[in-house]
């Protein structure tokens, strides 16, 4: 194929004018229009994409591919903008899909206008579902919310223990209210029948879609995701990948597990194609901000006696790191406090110098120490971040200013500091966390640049937005660095798989708050369109 009449975005910013000769899925030759015209073999497609911007297809480099299944074949909530909302969609699929034993429901938030006194109580849902349990899971993925069905199945009642690194949340009399935060809510989801194949199908069919949509190219998983493997290679077999595929798979706590490590070599000996791959060990240190379950040893601004929680003994940790470190595995430490993130640093360091290559990773970095930020560069380690975070109440409703009441006024300078990275020269690529929060690489990069809500127009932490160049190599070719794919992917190169998109117009000359909304017109995969905007 020749893509021709287009403007291309080089690896060091420049624009080329002219077309690409795409040959056996790969970028062959590049140059001014008339130049590969005249050289273009008979019989060859030609694309007039009509001064349309090319780009190497976007890199999300952290995003939850099950979950995203489940969110589009569930009860999507995300874009509800207040509790009645809520019950009306709870009510509303409740009434299409008499044949759920189970409603599950995803992406909720904790700032509703109307949220009554009692907050998120069972009694709510129980109005609406009271014969079939309904599950719903927060937009933060650390939280859930139970109709009294559902908790009568995990028999949860006044007289049950809060488990190891959760709550159960209670009403004045001590009875269970429904909305359980971290470890408590897998007391419930344990109970929830798993998706079947035709659901997972179905469902992944859609997630494939949504993805190419957005001009992705590459995702990379992040945990909970290895069932997934033998669907997503027969969709290889069958062509119908629109996008490659690293999944990661969790070490769970509380201790190093050799049986674990076997099991997850036997599956990167299976799954090693350039469209499929486990790429290594996914660890979880702690929670979330907004729940007050992120590691914070200096305390929290509204809590000061509150630390947070770390999901792992430390020495077993670091002894998990050491022992996944020599055996060729690149890690993922999900890092979102600050004494998550030292201690995710502190136990790559111990790790042999020849395992630096692996390009250890810390995922989220919301709140590093001054002190830790330099260590990035100088261990080798990716810092992953997920820019569309940073303007929390355009994604979950009513979360606006929740991260400045956790957190210390003289941190606030910290705060997803991808500036301060860059200029200390670490590697850091940007990834969604999708379905958690929007997928669109462009409302990303226009979070990175600007710091800005499109909602309330409020900036938060300007010192730390970046440039525009800096932004879209973060969800390019830093990408490409984070898994090791530099070699065929996350550049206009020749050589380079044709996995690409097309953008209507250069963000470059756009307003920084319009970046989001610049069409993608086409995106490529090994020089096939697996979306085309009609």
């Amino acid at each position: 194929m020749l893509l021709h009449n287009a403007q291309f975005i080089m690896p060091d910013q420049t624009r080329l004018s002219g077309a690409m000769l795409i040959r056996d899925g790969r970028i062959a030759a590049m140059g001014p229009d008339a130049e590969m015209i005249a050289q273009c073999p008979d019989g060859i497609e030609r694309r007039d994409l009509e001064g349309a911007v090319v780009l190497p297809g976007f890199i999300d480099s952290h995003l939850h591919l099950r979950m995203g299944a489940e969110y589009l074949s569930n009860i999507g909530l995300r874009d509800c903008r207040s509790m009645r909302e809520v019950l009306s969609r709870v009510a509303r699929f409740a009434d299409e899909h008499p044949e759920r034993p189970w409603l599950i429901g995803l992406e909720w938030s904790y700032g509703y206008p109307d949220l009554p006194p009692e907050g998120f109580d069972r009694a709510l849902l129980d109005a609406i579902v009271p014969d079939r349990p309904v599950f719903l899971r927060s937009g933060m993925a650390h939280a859930a919310w139970a109709n009294s069905k559902a908790l009568e199945y995990a028999g949860i009642d006044a007289s049950t223990p809060d488990p190891e690194g959760g709550e159960i949340m209670r009403r004045p009399d001590g009875t269970p209210s429904g909305w359980l935060k971290e470890e408590a809510s897998r007391l419930v989801a344990r109970h929830v029948p798993p998706m079947d194949e035709a659901m997972l199908r179905d469902g992944m069919t859609r997630v494939l879609a949504e993805i190419a949509e957005c001009g992705i190219t590459r995702v990379e998983s992040a945990a909970f995701d290895e069932g997934l493997f033998p669907i997503l290679h027969d969709l290889e077999r069958q062509d119908a990948l629109t996008c490659r595929i690293g999944i990661m798979v969790e070490m769970l706590p509380p201790a190093f597990c050799a049986e674990r490590l076997a099991q997850v070599a036997s599956l990167r000996r299976t799954y090693a194609s350039p469209a499929l791959s486990l790429d290594g060990v996914k660890f979880f240190l702690d929670g979330v901000l907004e729940s007050h379950t992120a590691s914070m040893p200096q305390g929290y601004r509204d809590r000061p006696d509150e630390q947070g929680t770390l999901v792992w003994p430390v020495a077993a940790y670091k002894q998990a790191v050491q022992a996944v470190s020599e055996a060729g595995f690149q890690i993922w430490t999900h890092a979102i406090g600050s004494g998550a993130i030292t201690l995710a640093l502190d136990a790559y360091a111990q790790t042999p110098n020849e395992t630096r290559a692996l390009r250890h990773r810390v995922e989220h970095v919301e709140i590093p120490l001054e002190t830790d930020m330099a260590r990035f560069a100088s261990l080798g380690v990716v810092a992953c971040l997920q820019p569309v975070m940073v303007a929390p109440s355009d994604e979950w409703m009513g979360m606006g200013g929740v991260w400045e009441q956790r957190v210390r006024p003289e941190e606030h300078d910290r705060a997803f500091p991808n500036r301060s990275l860059l200029d200390l020269g670490a590697l850091v690529a940007f990834g969604t966390d999708w379905p958690i929060v929007s997928l669109s690489p462009l409302r990303g990069v226009a979070k990175a640049v600007t710091r800005r809500s499109s909602e309330d127009g409020t900036v938060f932490v300007p010192g730390q937005a970046i440039r525009l160049d800096e932004a879209l190599n973060a969800y390019t070719t830093a990408g490409a660095l984070a898994c090791h794919r530099e070699q065929d992917e996350g550049a206009l190169r020749i050589g380079n798989w044709a996995d690409l998109v097309v953008l209507a117009s250069d963000p470059a000359i756009c307003a920084p708050d319009a970046i989001r909304d610049i069409p993608v017109l086409m995106t490529m995969m090994a020089g096939k369109p697996v979306f085309e905007r009609e």
